[in-house]
């Protein structure tokens, strides 16, 4: 196991009734190195240890360490390295780690955060915990629903397990935090969740890192792709299917018949990125599509400043229907304009802002021509308030919010009475 720490020593617990400084527990089985999400995951727990507490998170390190995670006051990362991502054999070893963290200091915190995928085998321990003490509380974060399961019986196995996880919680747990309110009332209603223990944890995003003033190297990165003289529309994010990245990559072949003079660049990684490749290699779409990364997290905003517009495909399905996208609060902090998909996900976020256009639909065709309507109306379009609105989402406001939710938990209250920072009307 590695273990990275930069802490301070507290010698004087402070009294639980009247107490500040919360020590917190979480644990996420999500692989450092292979996902940029889990970086963003990681600064919101940095963003709550600057405001004073101690958080230790355990994770799965399947890549290079993240160079500017650790230099944080109060925040201790403690990640099981694995050579290879397969999936039993890393589970295990990080739920025998896990399991022996609780074991050996559950008493040790305020709070304990866990993940969906380790709840029921760590369950146990917690129940026999709470036969004795209600503390620590215990917090569910579910980031995200079942997506990109594979196979119907992958699927259905993964979807049951996400079910008795959220129904174990719901018996035990002090909250469950849903990604965006949409998605806890969506399970509430669905799992007859008491409404008392619904939370929101939205994805969040680092307006120091993605900052329209730090990025100075735009224009030599457009030469580098050859797009100095074309509108350049970027997806950056998980390869992977039903994202609405095929439907794009066709999207700019009928472009290119059209003569419009658009170049569609993907950036990320996932398991489909060789197949589009392959599929962009076979149609010949090389002069219109460029497939890219994955790079480092603090590389992502360079490119985003690089490109003339972000787009966000993803298809009134289930599985993105209530999430919280991360890459549309990176293209609206760094006061870039968007194409989004009109599903009750983006419509959370953006609202009604002028940084943005709605597609009506997301097959190639109606892609082809968002892009093309977006060349027509760039120019009544207000990027620059894209940041306004990314702002409510800064992992310094969601770190406040959720600090708060974690001391009136803790004093034995109820979530406090105060409206979040990314409060707006819930789309349905």
């Amino acid at each position: 196991m590695t273990e990275v720490r930069v802490s301070t020593k507290h010698t004087d617990r402070p009294e639980r009734s009247s107490r500040r400084f919360l020590r917190i527990l979480a644990i996420n089985y999500e692989k450092l190195g292979v996902e940029l999400y889990v970086e963003n995951h990681l600064r919101q727990f940095i963003a709550i240890a600057k405001r004073g507490h101690e958080v230790t998170c355990l994770y799965v390190k399947a890549g290079p360490s993240q160079r500017n995670l650790v230099s944080t006051q109060g925040f201790k990362l403690e990640a099981l390295p694995i050579r290879k991502v397969v999936p039993i054999q890393p589970f295990f070893l990080f739920e025998l780690m896990a399991i022996w963290r609780i074991v050996r200091s559950i008493s040790h915190y305020d709070a304990v955060i866990v993940d969906i995928i380790s709840l029921p085998i760590l369950f146990p321990i917690f129940l026999i915990r709470r036969i004795g003490s209600r503390l620590p509380c215990l917090f569910l974060r579910i980031t995200t629903s079942p997506v990109d399961t594979g196979g119907q019986l992958r699927s259905f196995s993964y979807s049951a397990w996400y079910a008795f996880s959220i129904r174990l919680a719901a018996s035990l747990f002090d909250k469950i935090f849903f990604i965006s309110p949409m998605m806890g009332r969506s399970y509430s209603d669905q799992l007859h969740i008491p409404k008392s223990k619904l939370g929101v944890w939205p994805t969040s995003v680092d307006t120091g890192v993605f900052d329209p003033a730090s990025a100075t190297e735009a224009r030599s990165l457009r030469e580098e792709l050859g797009l100095s003289d074309r509108v350049v529309v970027l997806y950056h994010g998980v390869l992977s299917r039903n994202r609405g990245i095929l439907e794009t990559i066709e999207a700019f072949r009928i472009l290119r018949e059209k003569s419009v003079s658009a170049t569609f660049v993907i950036l990320g990684f996932g398991p489909l990125m060789n197949e589009f490749r392959d599929f962009v290699r076979a149609n010949r779409l090389d002069d219109v599509v460029k497939i890219r990364g994955p790079v480092d997290y603090v590389e992502v905003p360079r490119y985003v400043a690089a490109c003339d517009v972000g787009i966000v495909p993803l298809p009134d399905h289930p599985w993105w229907r209530y999430q919280s996208p991360i890459k549309v609060l990176e293209c609206l902090a760094m006061n870039k304009p968007l194409i989004v998909s009109d599903i009750p996900a983006n419509r959370w976020i953006i609202g009604d802002a002028a940084a943005a256009l709605y597609l009506s639909g997301t097959s190639p065709e109606k892609i082809a021509d968002g892009v093309q309507t977006f060349l027509t109306m760039r120019g009544k379009l207000d990027p620059n308030s894209g940041r306004d609105v990314a702002s409510r989402f800064s992992v310094e406001n969601i770190a406040q919010h959720i600090e708060e939710e974690i001391n009136y938990t803790v004093r034995g209250g109820s979530s406090p009475n105060v409206q979040p920072p990314f409060s707006r009307r819930v789309v349905q």
